[in-house]
């Protein structure tokens, strides 16, 4: 089971590198072509073109060679695996490798360096045996005591001085390619995991949601077929008008609900065929203050995210106390934003009639933060006597 964990783990890490490389390709091939003119300057002041082109070469391709080697496989399977230690001698190993590769694939060779390093400063230039200057480069006079020509010769340093100091130079290159390297997979990783995490939310907020309404649709289709049998058993003419209200109800929340973005129309109408609904249960008319008028076509929106407010403020309100409880909503759009209101009254003891069903007002706000991150701001009231729940979505 952990093999099966590490593999499939191992597989997102590689789908979000090559992703990566799909979509920032032509960005790698310019950081190189850009690195490769950058270096190429400083070789091309000593040597001769062609050996500066070599260099160059030689170069990007051991720098390119540790980049992508501690991105793609030894970061993955080491670091991804919390194998620190595995990846410590991994790196050694990757370092070692590297400055021999180095010495192996020198274009100058040893005896050129330690001309190059017993040389004055002024001729420094190997370029065709030019000097800065352009004049021809030649050997110093012959000193007394010592036959033939000099070139300002120092002490020679030992063969593993002159090593040392190409190993130190590939080692400090190859370091400062290995932090780049590891830089730019933790980014890709940490954006991995960001994702990880947002479908993980996703999935947990699509399957909240299924469970909620599974318990919703029972239980309201209960009290529905109640408040319409009492009133056909009254022989009263809203009956038909009634069991077409809820056929409506019932198609938008089995299908409409699983299908992304609804018209912002049909959650309207059903807020207003569940507040029809729950009127036929007072005996007296409710005060209710209803705007949901500013509606414009083509306007959409993820189902279910009004609604919750407007039961719940059916839920707690004490409606069915004609003189205290009351009910306010209102809905406004333009052309950018959605502002939606839902405010009711809060009765000096708690009331919520309903105990099972219902979406949430918590669970709405999961919704909101997963769906509309930045582009929404929900504030709630929750007074004494006052609940009021005020809600902007940003649609441009």
């Amino acid at each position: 089971m952990s093999w099966e964990k590490n593999s499939k783990s191992e597989g997102e890490i590689w789908h979000v590198i090559s992703t990566e490389f799909k979509r920032l390709g032509w960005l790698h091939i310019m950081i190189w072509v850009g690195y490769s003119l950058v270096f190429f300057y400083g070789p091309n002041l000593i040597f001769d073109t062609e050996t500066a082109i070599l260099m160059t070469l030689r170069t990007l391709a051991v720098n390119a060679l540790i980049f992508y080697i501690n991105v793609l496989v030894l970061l993955p399977l080491l670091v991804g695996r919390s194998k620190f230690k595995a990846y410590a001698v991994a790196i050694l190993i990757l370092l070692g490798s590297v400055s021999l590769l180095w010495e192996v694939t020198d274009p100058v060779g040893q005896q050129d360096w330690e001309k190059l390093r017993r040389s004055q400063p002024e001729v420094l230039h190997f370029r065709q045996g030019e000097n800065p200057g352009g004049e021809q480069l030649s050997p110093r006079p012959p000193q007394p005591g010592r036959p033939g020509p000099e070139v300002d010769e120092k002490p020679p340093k030992p063969p593993w001085d002159l090593f040392g100091r190409h190993t130190m130079f590939s080692i400090f290159s190859s370091l400062g390619i290995l932090f780049l390297s590891t830089m730019f997979w933790l980014m890709v990783d940490a954006r991995r995991k960001e994702n990880e995490r947002l479908s993980l939310t996703n999935e947990n907020l699509s399957t909240e949601m299924k469970f909620l309404k599974s318990q919703m649709n029972p239980h309201f289709l209960f009290n529905a077929l109640n408040n319409i049998y009492s009133l056909a058993q009254r022989q009263s003419n809203k009956t038909a008008l009634l069991v077409l209200k809820l056929s409506s109800m019932l198609r938008f929340i089995v299908y409409e609900t699983d299908n992304g973005k609804i018209p912002l129309q049909n959650e309207v109408d059903y807020i207003r065929n569940f507040v029809e609904f729950q009127k036929i249960k007072l005996e007296e008319e409710p005060r209710l203050e209803i705007n949901l008028e500013d509606v414009r076509p083509g306007v959409k929106i993820e189902p279910m995210l009004l609604f919750p407010f407007v039961e719940n403020a059916f839920k707690h309100s004490n409606i069915d106390d004609t003189v205290n409880g009351w009910i306010q909503m209102k809905l406004e759009y333009d052309g950018q934003t959605i502002r939606f209101s839902c405010a009711n009254s809060k009765p000096p003891r708690d009331i919520s009639k309903d105990k099972v069903g219902g979406i949430g007002i918590d669970n709405v706000k999961k919704r909101l933060s997963y769906l509309y991150r930045d582009c929404h701001h929900i504030e709630i009231k929750d007074e004494a006597d006052r609940f009021e729940v005020l809600l902007e979505i940003n649609l441009s």
